[in-house]
């Protein structure tokens, strides 16, 4: 699936400061500020370019505090890119800010327009740097903005910049640790450049201030695009997007500014690849050498100086691609709290992915599927903040994955917008708080109401007619329906941080076997239960010989 973002830049109207680097109508290239209609115009314009199908679309604020400007201003912009939103045109909105303008009150009205993402400029988290780089801020104001942010339901992004006035390497790799543990999903690395009319000209013309070369800043950028890609956080950009001033020279005068600087770094992040391969392979020979299709442009195809190293090194030098497609394997994901036994089970038979997002949710859930996907026989819907490498596998599994609207919530009920149960011919949940894309991906099946919010916490559904579930409002409610369920005791389940789990959350189904993270000699019900499940034509695979678990459901996917 190809992302696209439509971007709509709003000038910094309201910075109450202006940070030594800063000349925004240079970087932004937008001195004026758009009317309401003309960024109506805007996305339309962008909407025509972007195919209909297989695409993320996002409305973005950028160029400036957003949630600075007047809130009626705000709420002007905003009603504008929400209505593209609840009609499907796009599936996110997402804008930057300052982290000393974000607070209870304007997250709540960001929410109200379907907000989905928020990035703050945080550019370091060291306070001498932030001081002398005049952001008028300190790391406090990031944090607190952060665990806001959160805790709200919002995805987290964190800017960065390297070789500000005071930074060195260290610190910017210490900035970028600070990044992950604060719970950012995604980021921007900006290498500090000079541009016309900032102070920091005047600190460079002086002699003040020294910017990095452009060697340096790339070297840079690829130690903490490692540091990013192994934390799972998604790294959005690299370098400046430049305006015609910075290609021209006329704004920009002095700093590592180069038109394809991510280019330049995923190329040198290969070539300290290939030095490693020689390295192993002192004596040459000829090499094989597996590699991502996409990655094989920037190992031999655009740079010739790491082509003709190998070639010189090497006798032959072959890349191939992994075939993905001969995988017969099934997907499984499930929580990383796993007992181990089990996780060994279910790895001699299928690939295995963890989830683990606790600072979404609270801990207790915080790695549960059933928190952050909602599946049925079309795909899965998707939070926001289900880890990018879990999509991608999926992709590789054939998964259709459709995007949610919002991010489970903190607390409940907020926590449950994806718990729902969907059958062939239902979608079960309480209906107040349901994800809308769920209703969207999943056309033509009765809607049923539950007051449990925690639907697939307590509901198994072993086919369309047999059920099993912990829960006696959903047991009535389906039996209403002339359903065949059967009441599971949630006492003897356990959930680490709880009092108890519930059975369904032990349990998937794959390939007509019942998988059950623990065993059913742990539940006073267990032959009764494994009587029922043997009645619906399924059967049953205990993956541990210990205590039932509640991991939020083993969800099965076979290509």
């Amino acid at each position: 699936m190809k992302h696209f973002t439509i971007p709509i830049f709003i000038p910094e109207l309201a910075c109450p400061n202006r940070c030594v680097f800063c000349n925004q109508h240079s970087i932004s290239g937008c001195v004026k500020q758009p009317e309401p209609e003309e960024v109506r115009e805007i996305i339309l314009q962008h909407l025509k370019t972007i195919p209909e199908k297989d695409c993320h679309i996002e409305i973005g604020f950028f160029g400036g505090s957003f949630t600075g400007i007047e809130p009626a201003l705000q709420e002007q912009y905003l009603s504008i890119a929400y209505e593209f939103l609840i009609s499907g045109q796009i599936h996110g909105i997402r804008l930057s800010t300052r982290p000393d303008y974000i607070s209870p009150d304007i997250l709540t009205l960001l929410k109200r327009y379907g907000v989905t993402t928020i990035e703050l400029g945080a550019q370091s988290l060291n306070d001498e740097v932030l001081l002398l780089s005049g952001r008028g801020h300190k790391v406090a104001h990031v944090e607190r903005a952060s665990e806001l942010i959160l805790s709200s339901g919002f995805k987290l992004g964190l800017q960065m910049m390297t070789g500000l006035p005071g930074d060195t390497p260290q610190l910017s790799l210490q900035t970028a640790r600070r990044i992950v543990e604060l719970g950012a999903s995604c980021t921007r690395i900006y290498p500090t450049l000079v541009i016309r009319g900032t102070e920091l000209e005047q600190r460079w013309r002086s002699g003040e201030y020294q910017p990095q070369s452009l060697d340096e800043a790339v070297e840079l950028a690829a130690r903490l695009m490692d540091v990013f890609y192994y934390a799972g956080v998604d790294v959005i950009r690299v370098g400046l997007h430049p305006s015609e001033g910075l290609l021209d020279g006329s704004e920009m005068l002095a700093g590592p500014f180069h038109p394809s600087f991510r280019e330049l770094v995923k190329t040198f992040i290969w070539k300290q690849k290939l030095i490693k391969l020689i390295d192993k392979y002192p004596q040459g020979g000829n090499i094989h050498i597996p590699a991502p299709q996409h990655e094989l442009r920037y190992a031999i195809g655009y740079n010739s100086e790491n082509r003709k190293m190998l070639e010189s090194h090497f006798k032959k030098v072959e890349f191939f691609v992994e075939d993905l497609s001969s995988e017969v394997k099934p997907l499984i994901v499930t929580d990383k709290k796993l007992p181990l036994p089990a996780k060994n089970t279910l790895k001699s038979f299928a690939n295995l992915l963890f989830l683990h997002s606790e600072k979404v949710v609270y801990k207790s859930i915080g790695g549960h599927p059933d928190i952050f996907m909602c599946q049925g026989s079309e795909g899965i819907v998707a939070a926001p903040s289900l880890p990018q490498e879990i999509i991608v596998h999926l992709g590789y599994a054939g998964v259709q994955v459709v995007d949610g609207i919002s991010d489970p919530g903190k607390t409940y009920p907020d926590s449950a917008r994806y718990n729902a149960v969907v059958t062939a011919d239902l979608i079960i949940h309480n209906l107040k708080i349901t994800d809308p894309a769920i209703f969207k991906t999943f056309p033509g099946r009765k809607y049923l109401h539950v007051n449990q919010g925690y639907t697939r916490c307590n509901l198994l559904a072993l086919d369309d007619n047999h059920f099993i579930t912990s829960d006696h409002g959903i047991e009535k409610a389906l039996l209403a329906e002339g359903k065949l369920v059967m009441f599971a005791d949630p006492a003897p389940v356990k959930l680490k941080g709880q009092k108890y789990g519930f059975f369904p959350g032990c349990c998937g189904i794959l390939n007509g076997e019942v998988l059950i993270a623990g065993s059913l000699t742990y539940h006073p019900e267990g032959e009764q239960i494994r009587e029922f499940i043997n009645v619906s034509g399924l059967t049953i695979r205990e993956l541990n010989q210990g205590p039932l678990t509640d991991v939020g459901g083993i969800f099965c996917f076979v290509k």
